[in-house]
């Protein structure tokens, strides 16, 4: 009995180890919202009065009685975190001491769950969707189903710009949810959270949405095309939730449960989750095409509420932008769609189909459920002037046309041109192999560090000597990747990111 109480609270913790949480920061009409076919439909609205007892309080029963089923535990077995498991549980209340994970260390196995979530069943035949970071380096992945019935997971993929995976068990006429349209969600409306917080099965908490597009930067860390427009709660979600259904009165999904506000790990006040419309588009994708479609704009600003910003702006500028809703294009970049639309910097962009862009969040959700060759029309105001613009989107390549995973190169997911090192490199910095970086645009690579000019050395230890290197070394490979390379100070970096 002791032995499982302690597995209990290591699993709880070594979850809020993964549970991304944010520091002290508080800060086309009906789009294609179910992925999998004509069981993913609309349901139809309840009577609101169902929501009140007899006693004249919030009665959410109906609701639990509808989705609980669908909410299922998600273990991630993974020799990576095993090691993790030997340590006092009070180091985490009292921070990590600088040896954590070194001391103690035990046999390597993958037999352990190293961390714990919850994922939301969404067809009847066994497709889920959790958190990126929730199953992120498992070596397996197990379902635990409300009935305690328990299967092996295969991935099918993941975006980590939005943080989020698509899992698939073998088993049919499961419960699962419906999607709802997130852009109607309202601030103020009941929601409830429904997942495993502490490894405590089938919880359910409940709250208000207190705010809607929430960008807090929480995800650049794994990717600089990260995609944040959460919707924040005040429905309790703890380490475990993560990957977790939030959803409304009617047992609609409206959101996956991502990220709590926290000091601690543990919930203080708020949550954060993924707009559902975001969430269907990516495994949309996931499924459809093995990968997602990402599209851009083109463009680089910043938000027009941030006062400081604006100010430095206006005085390198020159000009007098009042604070207002809105985004300052302070960069539109060569080939891109708005370059070829004729956007420019200093435009404001205030809308785009209509709908209204208060900040980088609106923009970045807006853009982020499109495809490349999606035309999206841009309303601005330049020199105090408004006008619109046709903007065909395009992919981080330039393209307007969708292609599946199997047309992606590798390099082209490292986000670089190479080229081969010439005699004079290797003359400067005493080499005889590697390739030099001519071109680098968004991808792994500028997400580790890498920029135009630096050498790379090997890939998972194999000795690069020319470009077509990298795609022989990487293609079909999924797995840890590690770079050696040599900065332009001649500086030696190595650096790694994760190939899915």
């Amino acid at each position: 009995m002791k032995k499982i109480v302690v597995y209990i609270v290591i699993s709880s913790i070594m979850s809020s180890v993964m549970t991304i949480a944010v520091y002290k920061k508080y800060t086309k009409e009906d789009p294609p919202l179910f992925p999998y076919g004509s069981s993913f439909e609309k349901t139809t609205p309840s009577n609101s009065s169902s929501l009140i007892s007899s006693a004249g309080l919030p009665d959410f029963t109906r609701v639990v009685e509808k989705t609980i089923h669908a909410v299922v535990n998600v273990k991630n077995y993974s020799k990576k975190y095993s090691n993790r498991l030997n340590f006092d549980p009070f180091d985490f209340f009292f921070g990590f001491p600088d040896d954590f994970g070194g001391r103690g260390k035990m046999p390597q196995r993958n037999d352990i769950p190293g961390l714990h979530g919850s994922g939301v069943i969404i067809s009847p035949d066994g497709y889920i969707v959790t958190n990126n970071h929730v199953i992120k380096d498992a070596d397996k992945i197990e379902i635990t189903l409300s009935d305690q019935r328990t299967y092996r997971a295969k991935l099918i993929g993941t975006d980590t710009s939005t943080d989020i995976a698509l899992l698939k068990i073998n088993e049919k006429n499961l419960p699962f949810i419906y999607f709802s349209d997130s852009n109607k969600v309202q601030v103020g409306e009941w929601v409830l959270a429904i997942g495993n917080p502490f490894d405590l099965n089938s919880t359910v908490t409940a709250g208000i949405i207190s705010a809607k597009n929430r960008n807090l930067g929480i995800l650049r860390g794994e990717t600089q095309t990260a995609i944040e427009s959460f919707f924040q709660t005040d429905a309790a979600v703890n380490p475990g939730n993560s990957g977790g259904a939030l959803v409304n009165t009617n047992g609609e999904l409206i959101g996956i449960n991502t990220a709590i506000s926290s000091n601690s790990g543990n919930f203080i006040g708020y949550s954060f989750s993924a707009p559902s419309n975001l969430v269907g588009k990516v495994i949309q994708d996931i499924k459809k095409y093995g990968t997602v479609q990402r599209a851009y704009l083109g463009v680089r600003g910043m938000d027009l509420s941030k006062a400081e910003y604006l100010k430095a702006y206006n005085n390198e500028t020159h000009q007098n932008i009042k604070p207002q809703q809105g985004f300052l294009i302070g960069e539109v970049f060569d080939k891109s769609g708005a370059y070829e639309a004729g956007l420019k910097k200093g435009d404001i962009i205030k809308s785009i189909d209509g709908k209204p862009i208060q900040n980088v969040a609106d923009l970045s959700f807006m853009v982020g459920t499109k495809h490349p060759g999606d035309q999206v029309k841009v309303n601005i105001v330049r020199n105090r002037e408004k006008k619109t613009f046709n903007v065909t989107l395009k992919d981080s390549q330039g393209r307007t046309k969708i292609r599946k995973k199997e047309e992606i190169t590798p390099s082209e997911l490292l986000g670089a041109t190479f080229e081969t090192l010439g005699k004079d490199y290797k003359k400067d910095f005493g080499i005889n192999y590697g390739i030099r970086i001519t071109e680098i645009r968004t991808g792994r690579l500028s997400s580790i560090g890498l920029e135009e000019g630096d050498i790379i050395l090997s890939i998972n230890g194999e000795k690069i000597r020319k470009p077509n290197d990298v795609d022989r070394i990487l293609k079909r490979y999924k797995g840890d990747v590690t770079i050696k390379s040599i900065k332009q100070n001649g500086q030696v970096y190595i650096a790694g990111f994760e190939m899915n």
